[in-house]
């Protein structure tokens, strides 16, 4: 059990380690709290097949929740640009794919890494912090790399979803609210993209 303490401890000093070197990659002062962890993967209905892609899982909370869903370790790909939180996250989860490069980088090259769609992106990059142009490419290629049924969930702080409207209209897509939790620092919205 003690262990385990100074094994969260470690981990919280890692993000204010690098919040304060990185407070726009980042994002949040705080990981994302336990309670918000589960309504990002309250949206997963899990096949035996399913590929799932997390982006910029940090210190892994959201990981953990979209586990505990019962998504297989090796469906389930991390893309996390950070090398200090994407170390951590290979000794605590040593089955699972983790890609080490930024989200644009990694959809540019999924289809011929994979042959294949994605069917969940869960995203905690904080899009908002992207200039317009970045935030437009990222959301355009995760949303081709995204299967028909496919859905793509993104935290943010702020009440207003973090695609722009332009990407909005241009790929004719759905964007709902599923939740927001008091219980995080800062509070956090969660929405729901589809085609």
């Amino acid at each position: 059990m003690l262990g385990l303490d100074c094994d969260k401890m470690k981990l919280l000093y890692l993000w204010f380690k690098n919040y304060i070197k990185h407070p726009l990659e980042i994002g949040a002062i705080f990981p994302t709290s336990k309670i918000t962890s589960k309504l990002m993967a309250s949206e997963l209905d899990i096949k035996k097949d399913s590929i799932v892609v997390e982006l910029g899982p940090g210190t892994g909370k959201i990981t953990q929740a979209i586990l505990d869903k019962g998504v297989n370790e090796k469906n389930l790909i991390l893309v996390e640009i950070n090398n200090q939180f994407s170390n951590a996250l290979k000794i605590k989860y040593p089955q699972v794919e983790i890609f080490t490069e930024d989200a644009v980088s990694f959809f540019e090259k999924f289809e011929e890494r994979y042959k294949r769609k994605i069917d969940i992106i869960i995203s905690a990059i904080p899009l908002v912090s992207l200039d317009k142009n970045n935030n437009d490419l990222l959301c355009d290629l995760a949303m081709k790399n995204l299967s028909a049924k496919g859905k793509f969930i993104q935290i943010t702080y702020f009440i207003k979803c973090s695609f722009s409207e332009n990407i909005i209209k241009k790929l004719q897509l759905k964007k709902n609210l599923v939740g927001f939790s008091l219980i995080n620092i800062p509070p956090a919205f969660v929405w729901k993209i589809i085609k």
